[in-house]
């Protein structure tokens, strides 16, 4: 698999640096269990005198296990004389495993090669502390010009055996995970759901709410106002299980910039409605203490306030910053307006909670959102040198994804294959997902062509396989309908467990409605 360049392309040259390969080549699922998974690694700053020590990015094999290559340039305990490797399991299944780390050059007999079998726990290396020797790497051109060097890591369990073991262990492991969430998420729910029950029974021994009051300490004051950065509070609950914050601007907000103190009430999660609230600036002189207060209706995530709370100057001249820890003191207290709404929010909160829990129940694992694709006049298309995208895949989360494909082939992939590009159009970006891209077989499906697996997606920048399947392939093994001159492709995408799925639908429709505005 191929790393994304940082847009979706305009005309058909783009250029892709890393790629992510199954021995040397793109393959499909139907792969041996003999061959290793493999990764080519750019290391660079390898003539810089200052670099230790390179990581290279994490890249998940299909066992499901996540593994990294560590560089020394200048060697490992102080043998400067020789570049030194090393292997890291960096989470996934421990056990015993074969790889192979190699040096590649453009002459492929100085090819540098190492391949050993060792037992990985997690968060262990191993490698060789004498992989190449430092004058070699410099004098016999496997430097490129812009310093950098290409290693090819590839793992693979020690048998066929370990790795249908481990296949299954990773399994057990997700599905512990998700079940230990679900479980977690599941009792918060119940026990809201009884503080709520419990609470209600008090209610009737109320004549009116009680304010729920929290202590907002601003430190390092000046250096904020230097920097002109605002400040959060804490999440704050109330009584109903409403989520609250204090943000604060240390040197003002907006037209209350360099003179005022600008301070805002959001409400984060809970029942949007009517509130009261009270603000305090507070002084070792409770007369000398700034307050607001009043009712205020509230929305989730929508802000509330002064930005002209104070003068600056007034706060600094009277006493209310502490010298000693440079720290204002703010105390913001908040209550329903009346016991009749307390109520109906509280009945609205038992609602939603019930609700929530319902959901986790039906929703213990994601299911994939699906669409499939006909790409006609395919021969045509691939004489023109053209590119297209796909229908839309709108997702359950609302999220856009569309198939970028070349007929033609794109990058290394150019004149003799098909390519197939994933590209996120519209959601949250940087947002990690399980894929699946399908390129169906008209006659037999059990010969559908299938690359699956999980990956971050950026918005708007492709990410797939220049080399998805070899024209020759095509033809030979009936993939492409010459009848009809089509292709039929299938894509399936889905968040890999209820957390994520959750976090990115509340960013998402977060972002909406900052849309709205």
């Amino acid at each position: 698999m191929t790393m994304p360049p940082s847009s979706p392309p305009s005309s058909p040259q783009i250029a892709l640096t890393m790629k992510h390969e199954t021995g040397n080549s793109m393959v499909d699922s139907t792969r041996t269990n003999s061959e290793y998974d493999s990764n080519v690694i750019t290391i660079c700053n390898i003539r810089d005198p200052t670099t230790s020590i390179v990581l290279s990015k994490q890249y998940t094999d299909t066992v499901g296990s996540r593994w990294r290559l560590n560089v020394y340039p200048k060697g490992n305990n102080t043998n400067q004389r020789y570049l030194s490797t090393y292997v890291e399991l960096c989470d996934g299944i421990a056990g015993r495993y074969q790889y192979t780390v190699e040096l590649l050059h453009d002459d492929v007999t100085r090819q540098v090669k190492f391949q050993s079998e060792d037992h990985f726990q997690v968060g262990e290396i191993r490698g060789y502390q004498k992989f190449i020797h430092v004058r070699r790497l410099l004098e016999e051109g496997y430097l490129s010009e812009d310093g950098s060097i290409l290693i090819r890591l590839s793992i693979r369990p020690a048998t066929l055996a370990l790795r249908c073991q481990y296949q299954e262990e990773y399994q057990t492991l997700k599905e512990d995970k998700l079940r230990t969430q679900f479980n977690g998420q599941l009792n918060q729910l119940q026990s809201r759901e009884k503080n709520l029950l419990d609470e209600n029974a008090s209610l009737q021994s109320l004549v009116y709410p009680e304010y729920a009051s929290n202590i907002f300490v601003v430190r390092n004051f000046t250096a904020l106002r230097q920097a002109q950065e605002d400040i959060c509070s804490d999440n704050a609950y109330d009584d109903l299980g409403c989520c609250w914050r204090l943000i604060v601007y240390a040197n003002g907000d907006k037209e209350g910039r360099d003179e005022w103190l600008s301070v805002y009430l959001r409400l984060l999660e809970g029942i949007p409605g009517s509130y009261e609230y009270c603000v305090e600036l507070l002084h070792n002189d409770a007369a000398k203490t700034v307050k607001m207060e009043g009712t205020q209706s509230f929305d989730i995530q929508e802000r509330f306030g002064w930005t002209r709370f104070a003068r600056l100057d007034w706060i600094c001249a009277n006493g209310f910053v502490n010298e000693e820890h440079d720290a204002l003191y703010f105390r913001f207290s908040l209550r329903p307006p009346n016991y009749k709404a307390k109520c109906e929010y509280q009945q609205l909160l038992r609602v939603e909670a019930k609700r929530e829990c319902e959901l986790l129940r039906r929703e213990l694992i994601p299911a994939y959102s699906t669409m499939t694709y006909t790409l006609r006049n395919f021969s045509d298309m691939q004489r023109k040198d053209n590119f297209v995208y796909s229908d839309p895949l709108i997702d359950d989360l609302g999220f856009c994804w569309r198939l970028l494909i070349y007929p033609n082939g794109h990058s290394e992939g150019r004149g003799n294959h098909l390519t197939v590009y994933l590209v996120l159009f519209e959601g949250v970006s940087a947002s990690r997902f399980e894929y699946r891209v399908e390129l169906l077989h008209p006659g037999n499906p059990t010969a559908n062509i299938k690359m699956e697996g999980v990956n971050v997606f950026k918005l708007k920048k492709i990410w797939g396989w220049p080399q998805f399947i070899h024209h020759e392939r095509l033809q030979e093994e009936g993939y492409l309908d010459q009848t009809t001159d089509t292709l039929e492709l299938r894509l399936s995408m889905c968040p890999p467990d209820i957390k994520l799925k959750c976090s990115y639908q509340q960013e998402f429709i977060r972002k909406l409605k900052e849309n709205q505005k």
